[in-house]
């Protein structure tokens, strides 16, 4: 695993292990997809629409959209065809997405509540998530591969400064009453170059938040980078 996959699980997986507490779909299984789905984060729906997970856009879907060609799976046999996709303002809002197109569906009422992330990855496989028929042994790899399944028991409670492999170095450039403003400097952040930007309603304000690192060093390391650029910012621990 290198630097960048490891930033990306690290920021996934906080993402999914918060959101976890809320919708019941295992972190692991949340991380897992991301990888595959978005190829780390390098995908043209995630660098243009911080996509993570694929999910196309039917017509009941309001927010905004991507038309791409994708991979799909027919009688076996790998075909490209075109298809238009839901996008976000943020990774956080893919995630959040993603557990609410799971809870949403009754084909995928097994994946949630799962705790054995072997179950959830078949669950979700079985409900005709992908057409990939090694879609779930793909998951089931990445999570053991890299320990994804940590995620599914990590504490990421904002309020709960306890033991230190409970914190996340976070780095925060601003506060702001109006959302507006925070997307307006999580977009000049993600023009540093750094895509994983996050606004976050914290005690009625909105936070632009780069990162979730274990490693304050890395979490240096970004913000030194964002002041370089011009960017006011500083470190938080929660």
């Amino acid at each position: 695993m290198n630097a960048e996959q490891k930033s990306f699980i690290e920021v996934v997986g906080a993402i999914a292990s918060a959101d976890m507490k809320n919708s019941g779909v295992a972190a692991s299984l949340t991380t897992a997809q991301a990888i595959l789905e978005s190829a780390w984060g390098k995908s043209e729906l995630t660098k243009t629409g911080n996509a993570l997970f694929g999910i196309k856009a039917t017509k009941d879907w309001k927010g905004k959209t991507l038309t791409r060609k994708t991979t799909e799976y027919e009688d076996g046999k790998k075909v490209q065809v075109e298809a238009e996709f839901r996008a976000y303002d943020t990774w956080e809002d893919s995630v959040k997405d993603h557990s609410a197109f799971l809870k949403k569906y009754k084909r995928y009422a097994k994946v949630i509540g799962e705790t054995d992330y072997k179950e959830a990855c078949k669950a979700v496989a079985a409900a005709g998530y992908a057409t990939d028929p090694e879609y779930a042994k793909k998951l089931i790899e990445l999570i053991e591969t890299y320990e994804l399944y940590n995620y599914d028991t990590k504490d990421t409670k904002t309020d709960d400064l306890g033991a230190e492999d409970k914190k996340y170095y976070r780095v925060q450039a601003g506060a702001y009453r109006r959302k507006e403003g925070a997307e307006l400097m999580a977009e000049k952040i993600r023009k540093t170059g750094h895509k994983d930007v996050f606004v976050r309603m914290i005690n009625g304000l909105y936070k632009v938040q780069a990162g979730a690192y274990t490693d304050r060093k890395n979490a240096e390391k970004t913000e030194k980078k964002l002041k370089a650029a011009g960017i006011s910012c500083f470190i938080v621990c929660a």
